[in-house]
This record gives structure tokens, sequence and C-alpha cells, in this order.
């Protein structure tokens, strides 16, 4: 059975030569390209691929936006002419980062990684949710284990992080986190915020019928009433 691919590039001659390189391998059948990314988000949704090429930087949504919009990620590889996204690919659980113009060799190098990936897809499966994020500081990367964050916190088109190592900023939406989060460890309490649930320390009633989550760090944060049902569930 061949592997199924869809591209999005809004670079035309970067669809094409994509095309081309993996429909020779004789083993990918590309199901779909797009220079547009809200076309892609509608197709990525309707008809999952096995593996995605998503550029980065392309008008109105970035491939980090189209990720978040969609309701489960297939496998992602990021095609982009720019080095400065590692970061942010790594915590959105990308499987390469190829750069543009993409020799033969990192090309059949990604392939190899598709194929390893495929091999151990019921385990992956099993540890589908991020244990880990790679944060900066200093100009030096670090490993950020989730059981050390207390919550996260929107900031436009950052999440913060704050945990017991210090406070941190990556490049995602709270939607996108949320998928990449075990449910059974974390809430989401507000349309900007995020709480791990085991260091929740008390919950307060507040005026307007909302509620408050004071943290063990004695940090409070707001539990609007739309999620107030879905998160007292697992408080119980």
């Amino acid at each position: 059975m061949k592997l199924r691919a869809y591209l999005v590039d809004d670079e035309p001659l970067a669809l094409e030569r994509m095309q081309r390189l993996l429909e020779g391998t004789g083993r990918v059948d590309v199901t779909g390209s797009t220079t547009e990314p809200e076309r892609a988000v509608a197709a990525l949704t309707s008809d999952p691929p096995d593996v995605c090429f998503l550029d980065i930087q392309m008008p109105r949504l970035n491939g980090f936006e189209v990720l978040a919009r969609l309701p489960s990620q297939p496998m992602v590889i990021f095609t982009t002419a720019y080095d400065e996204y590692a970061l942010e690919a790594f915590n959105v659980a990308a499987l390469d980062y190829l750069l543009k113009p993409v020799s033969r060799e990192r090309f059949s190098a990604a392939m190899e990684r598709v194929r390893e990936r495929l091999k151990s897809q019921p385990r992956a499966l099993e540890q589908r949710y991020t244990r880990r994020f790679l944060v900066e500081r200093r100009k030096a990367a670090y490993f950020l284990p989730v059981d050390s964050i207390r919550h996260i916190v929107a900031d436009r088109n950052y999440a913060l992080l704050h945990s017991d190592l210090g406070e941190f900023a990556i490049r995602t939406t709270i939607e996108g986190l949320e998928k990449r989060l075990d449910p059974s460890e974390f809430a989401r309490v507000s349309r900007s915020a995020i709480v791990r649930v085991a260091a929740i320390k008390e919950v307060r009633r507040s005026e307007d019928s909302n509620c408050v989550l004071v943290m063990q760090s004695g940090e409070e944060i707001a539990c609007s009433r739309k999620y107030w049902t879905s998160a007292l569930e697992k408080l119980l």
C-alpha cells in the first residue's frame, strides 16, 4: 500500500518540486496540494493523509496555525526557507524540518523517518501526548518536563508556560497545546488558560458565579463558566 501525502506551500514551484520527489519514490500517492492554507485546513480535516509536507510562512495562516485548526494532526514534515522555527516545530511534534531548496539526501532521510514512524505506529499512538517541551533561555535550549508546569496562559501568538523551573514562552496556541497535553493531567479552564490538575490547591466561587483556582504556588487562575463543567469533572 502506498503512503498518502498532502502538500501545502504558497510557492507553486516548491509544490511541483516536492511532488516530483515524492512521485519519484514510486511508493507515495500525492492525494492533493494547495497554495492556500485555508483550503489545506479543509482538506486535511475531511481526508487526513499519512503525512503532510507543510510550509511555515504563508499569507493569512502560517503552518502552525494550520495545525492548530485541525481536529487531529497527521505526521508533519515542515518545508521552509527559514531555520528559526525549529523550536516551534519540535513543540508541535513535527517529524522533520526540511530547509528549502530541499536536497535529495535530506528528502530521503525524511522519508526514512516516515517509514520508521509507520512501523512503530501502535507505540506512537500510545505515547501521543507531549511529555516535554523544548524551551530557550539565554540562547540555550532546554527540555521542560510537562509535570513541572503549573499552568499555561495565552499571550497573542505565544503561550507562557509557568513552571517550577521558571516561566518560558513558546510560539503556539492554547488550542494546539490542548490537543498535545494529556487530558487526564491538564484542564482547559478558560479561552486563554490551561492548568495542571495536580497543581490546584483550592477552588473558590467568584461573585459572578465563575470560579477561581488557587494553585499550590499561591497563584490564582480565573476559570470561566463556559469551561467549568468539564474542568470540574477532572477535579473530582
